[in-house]
């Protein structure tokens, strides 16, 4: 080992040896590439020095840059300038002398996802070799500093941020008392938490102070609330493949959009139909048979959950968004899935301007609460939710911070820096 890395090694050991040495902060990044824009979070933090204790981290900067990665799938030259911008605002804000040790890990999700191989391979290679240019990137890099997130990583992450925020991976807690996670986005659905049982499949095992954690980690693609609607609108598209002008039932009267499949456009009308809005939903949402179920239980199609009866759990993303819309949150911010199956079967009814005035939501968004609004409870029940349940609550903030998975991410990639370093420092003085 070098002189470089063994002054280093003795420089992170000093404060277990002196009180009296001031620790400096420690920053960290991380860019969420998601759908829409890549969302910079920079954190910084006094590095631990106790396995048992968690960073206490402070956001620095919380920025959107516009546009999406994705959207440079025909335009691959231009995410070097896309990425300068952003590295340039975190040279602004981390002091000079610790660019070399501050990590910056761009985190790709659903955008990525959904693209072809070939596409993703192209961005994310001008991605890494930005990142792997020191010249560009006066940061620390390593391999898998930028990668695609697979949708278990994110509901991890959620998982891990819920439970951070919530100081539930504090000493005195133990692993039955953390928090389950579940969250509907634009592209897809994830759920993670620690059940009673053993997990037969889809366990995301994790140190986070010095102790160990099972996660259950699933994420269902194509099953966020984005999704579900075009997946409404291409089967009305597919039992009526000679229509120009359909009725979704999932859509409030008087709203209306175009679509184009197979290179025809066709507008689309909404019908304030409940009914037939859930008989819809329920065909994405199937149970198979016991006997071909394995491993047991099944959640939707074949794919294997553990039971969620008796854990609490935090609703994100479009949960949140819809329960809040149609007022169904209570002074604990408690959710059940029946309150709002029933709010929205009455709530669509009504017209688009009925709803709009109402609800006070504008009209652009006032369609989609009929639609998650029946989809969500259906999904939660699918997933093994008891409609009556009152161990689900729906939040956007904890204490003025926004529960997302980029917290989590950092938490995971420091612990996971730790004992990496904790275990090198070991072979150097053994």
């Amino acid at each position: 080992m070098d002189r470089k890395r063994v002054l280093c090694l003795v420089l992170y050991l000093l404060p277990t040896f002196s009180k009296s040495f001031r620790l400096d902060y420690q920053y960290g990044a991380i860019l969420d590439a998601g759908s829409t824009s890549t969302k910079v979070h920079l954190y910084r933090w006094i590095p631990k020095t106790v396995e048992t204790d968690l960073p206490k981290f402070e956001e620095v900067v919380y920025r959107k840059f516009k546009p999406a990665l994705s959207d440079f799938v025909g335009d691959i030259k231009m995410i070097r300038p896309y990425l300068r911008e952003i590295f340039a605002l975190l040279q602004q804000l981390i002091p000079e002398p610790l660019h070399e040790s501050t990590s910056v890990y761009l985190m790709a999700t659903a955008g990525l996802r959904f693209l072809d191989e070939d596409s993703t391979d192209n961005i994310l290679k001008e991605v890494m070799l930005f990142m792997s240019n020191g010249s560009m990137n006066p940061f620390k890099y390593l391999d898998g500093y930028a990668r695609i997130l697979s949708g278990e990583e994110e509901a991890l992450f959620a998982w891990i941020s819920i439970n951070y925020l919530y100081n539930m991976f504090d000493i005195s807690k133990t692993p039955k008392d953390t928090i389950g996670m579940v969250e509907v986005g634009g592209g897809s659905m994830q759920i993670a938490f620690i059940p009673e049982r053993p997990i037969y499949a889809g366990k995301q095992a994790v140190i986070i102070g010095g102790r160990e954690y099972d996660v259950y980690a699933h994420s269902f693609l194509s099953y966020g609330a984005k999704s579900i609607g075009m997946r409404i609108e291409e089967y009305l598209v597919r039992q009526n493949m000679q229509a120009v002008v359909l009725t979704n039932p999932c859509m409030l009267k008087g709203d209306s959009h175009n679509v184009t499949s197979e290179g025809k456009t066709v507008t689309i009308h909404g019908a304030s139909n409940a009914t037939e809005c859930v008989r819809i939903i329920d065909t994405y949402l199937p149970k198979i048979p016991e006997f071909l179920c394995s491993p047991k239980p099944c959640t939707i199609g074949s794919v294997y959950g553990p039971p969620v009866h008796r854990e609490n759990f935090l609703a994100l993303g479009s949960i949140y968004l819809t329960a809040d819309e149609l007022g169904l949150l209570n002074d604990n911010d408690m959710m059940r899935p029946v309150d709002m199956y029933l709010m929205a079967t009455n709530y669509c009814r009504l017209t688009l301007d009925e709803a709009a005035a109402k609800f006070n939501i504008p009209t652009r968004w006032a369609s989609f609460d009929c639609q998650n609004g029946l989809y969500i409870p259906k999904l939660l029940k699918a997933l093994g939710f008891n409609m009556e349940t009152e161990n689900i609550f729906a939040k956007r903030k904890l204490d003025g911070v926004k529960i997302g998975w980029s917290i989590g991410a950092i938490l995971y990639e420091e612990e996971k820096s730790y004992y990496t370093f904790n275990a090198d420092a070991k072979l150097l003085f053994n």
